[in-house]
């Protein structure tokens, strides 16, 4: 199969999930995905993102040697469709962080939940991805707990409002354990 070709074809929920079944199926269709996401024209970045999201639940490990490429795609760049940083963000939330890319993984996803020009997605993930790196971190717990209610004022949206409850949860439990009373 040339993804490239397929990636083009449709763009629909049957195709994505067709595609993400073929690029999960081996290491070298997966190079493919990423040389498309990383390497390809603003259209087959967009598209190959919406595979990647998805492959990344499937296959979070075989992101981890392309950590950097992933965090660079992350930050706010003209020109870059959301659907690129949506990707990262959702993928984030599965791939076991290195101690020495956490710092940057999580100021990237605190960058992108502080920022309320960001889509309610990309903001979701992204508090998501945060809290599981900040959860061994009681100090980044309480940072993390201040940015999201923040993020709350700046939305309505009943899916962040849900996400945070969550997630809130988590953190505050983290912080109760360090300082109890």
């Amino acid at each position: 199969m040339d993804l490239r070709t397929e990636l083009l074809r449709e763009h629909s929920a049957r195709q994505t999930e067709m595609l993400t079944d073929y690029a999960c199926l081996r290491r070298t269709h997966f190079a493919e995905l990423l040389e498309l996401f990383f390497h390809g024209t603003p259209r087959e970045k967009q598209l190959a993102a919406d595979v990647l999201a998805m492959a990344s639940t499937q296959r979070a490990a075989w992101l981890l040697p392309h950590l950097e490429e992933l965090l660079a795609a992350a930050q706010p760049t003209a020109g870059h469709h959301p659907a690129v940083r949506r990707a990262v963000a959702k993928a984030l939330q599965f791939i076991a962080v290195p101690e020495e890319w956490q710092a940057l993984a999580f100021d990237t996803c605190l960058g992108m939940l502080a920022s309320p020009a960001e889509p309610v997605a990309i903001r979701t993930y992204a508090l998501s991805a945060a809290t599981r790196l900040a959860l061994p971190y009681p100090e980044l717990a309480a940072e993390l707990l201040a940015v999201t209610e923040k993020a709350l004022a700046t939305t309505d949206s009943a899916a962040m409002r849900s996400r945070a409850a969550r997630e809130i949860q988590k953190l505050r439990a983290v912080m109760r354990e360090v300082l109890p009373g």
